[in-house]
């Protein structure tokens, strides 16, 4: 059982993901985070030396990896969703909660973000807010399909939308069933 965050690039996700993993007593695990250790590069390095498609092979091959493991939240990359094996295996593993962020928040966050040099290459040589309307377009409703949960992230914080998602787990029960699982597996 896996709690998933979905969404566009500085959407949220890790930042909820490591909130929620603190509240649900159980492991964070960000895929792209993963990836900058397994390669030792950032990712916009990585893309730059081996390309986009060596990129997701390799995150292909990370989200496998995070599928077979036990209980926890995972932060994925806003473009792991793009191959449908991605999709099968996330699907198959966890709750899918898609962090529904507007335009103008990602575009303001990604211009903010001092880690955005490093470990975010742009996909196009557009603006920052044409290449992300542009891939938004493209990508919401893979989100918005694969999605058990969506979350509007427009106008709130990080902790009104982490407790969004919480008072979602608990509602359908998946809080009780990560309960029931912690007491079965050792922690």
């Amino acid at each position: 059982m896996k709690i998933i965050l979905i969404g566009y690039r500085a959407s949220g996700k890790s930042t909820i993901g490591a909130i929620l993993s603190k509240k649900l007593k159980i492991p964070f695990i960000d895929t792209d985070q993963i990836i900058m250790e397994e390669t030792g590069i950032p990712i916009k390095e990585f893309v730059a030396q081996n390309g986009w498609e060596a990129f997701r092979k390799k995150e292909t091959e990370v989200i496998a990896s995070v599928c077979g493991m036990n209980l926890c939240i995972v932060a994925t990359g806003g473009g792991a969703v793009l191959a449908a094996a991605n999709r099968e295996m996330l699907k198959k593993s966890g709750t899918l909660i898609y962090l529904k962020t507007p335009l103008r928040d990602i575009v303001e966050r990604l211009k903010r973000d001092v880690h955005n040099e490093q470990t975010r290459p742009q996909f196009t040589t557009e603006s920052l807010e044409d290449e992300t309307m542009a891939v938004l377009k493209e990508r919401i409703p893979v989100y918005e399909a694969i999605a058990d949960f969506t979350v509007e992230t427009d106008g709130r914080n990080i902790r009104q939308v982490s407790d969004c998602i919480y008072q979602h787990l608990f509602n359908t029960g998946i809080v009780s069933e990560i309960k029931n699982k912690k007491k079965i597996q050792p922690e």
